[in-house]
């Protein structure tokens, strides 16, 4: 099992929260891949990940093309983004 950095722990739990607030229920333990989501639940968590973190949906957009698929890859960037956040 792959470890998270510290600075990022916090910022998966509240990506987990969103995620699991959008599927309406809570993910298996150590799932990875989120590419079950309809469009409308990818709609959701985008307009989701915008409110929790007050990161522009447009910038989580162009992370990656495939940027919902997986659970790491969203907490990587939402915390890449936040980070440059708080830079500016």
């Amino acid at each position: 099992m792959a470890t998270t950095p510290l600075d990022q722990t916090a910022t998966r739990e509240r990506v987990l929260t969103v995620v699991e607030r959008v599927l309406g229920y809570p993910l298996a333990p150590g799932a990875e891949q989120l590419t079950e989501l309809d469009s409308l639940q990818v709609l959701e968590l985008l307009v989701s990940l915008e409110e929790e973190f007050d990161i522009d949906s447009e910038k989580i957009i162009e992370t990656e093309p495939n940027w919902w698929t997986s659970l790491d890859g969203l907490v990587e960037s939402v915390s890449r983004l936040s980070a440059e956040q708080a830079g500016n």
